[in-house]
């Protein structure tokens, strides 16, 4: 009998307290703290040079422009490739980088503290010189993917070719005109290169079954280097493709 009391008097004391609660109530915001220190400092590093087969030249250091978008910063690399921005504020900064002969690179979205030196590399790289000749209007065999066959001039070297796929005729290596990207190396001695895409990476672009898919093919320069991303797309600009792409289009399977 006690046994059953208490446990009754326990149930009320629970039912009691949880009538008794009350809802949080949210205090005034208190004052904002200061504004961290504007230091002023310098930001350094070394630009890397690379050829369209991923290896890097050691050569013709100098010459390289270095510029701060949206600034009036802008400096030349020396003979060892080194620049030196002097007198940078705390910000957040896009550097760009540019040579003749070689594709554009940025490193986007630098933190930049000041009071110090700060060092950055930055890699820039040539376009290929390798075109694809020509692309075959036929879907490949692979199960839940297409291929596309391409046709390339021989070489002794390893080289990497890329295709765009867009939803118009316009289709390029722009950030405006694809969609979706893929990649294919070939090895040495080859002339044929065939490049495998997802299905699911198309339906994921908008591309519906019976939908045309329209593809542009290039070679391309090291991966590695002198690509950045586009932020008005989030897609990747790509700045060492070669100078003339091959077109085809494809009904999606």
């Amino acid at each position: 009998m006690k046994k059953i009391q208490i446990a009754a008097v326990f149930a009320l004391a629970i039912i009691s307290l949880s009538n008794c609660k009350k809802d949080a109530i949210t205090g005034p915001t208190g004052a904002q703290g200061p504004a961290g220190p504007i230091l002023t400092g310098n930001l350094k590093g070394y630009i890397t040079t690379w050829d369209e087969y991923g290896a890097r030249i050691l050569t013709s250091q100098a010459g390289d422009t270095v510029s701060i978008d949206g600034t009036s910063k802008k400096v030349i690399t020396d003979s060892t490739g080194l620049y030196t921005i002097a007198g940078v504020s705390t910000g957040t900064y896009t550097i760009s980088v540019t040579k003749p002969g070689f594709g554009i690179n940025k490193l986007e979205n630098l933190q930049f503290v000041g009071g110090g030196d700060t060092y950055r590399d930055i890699k820039i790289a040539q376009p290929s010189t390798s075109n694809v000749l020509m692309l075959n209007d036929s879907i490949g065999p692979l199960t839940g993917n297409i291929t596309v066959y391409g046709t390339v001039f021989s070489s002794f070297q390893t080289r990497t070719f890329i295709i765009f796929v867009g939803n118009s005729s316009s289709v390029s290596s722009l950030t405006s005109d694809y969609l979706v990207f893929n990649t294919k190396n070939v090895n040495p001695g080859a002339t044929k290169v065939s490049f495998v895409i997802p299905k699911t990476d198309l339906y994921a672009a908008g591309f519906g079954v019976g939908t045309t898919a329209y593809f542009a093919a290039y070679g391309i320069g090291s991966l590695t280097a002198s690509s950045y991303e586009d932020f008005a797309n989030g897609r990747t600009v790509f700045s060492t493709v070669s100078s003339t792409p091959a077109f085809v289009n494809l009904v999606v399977p």
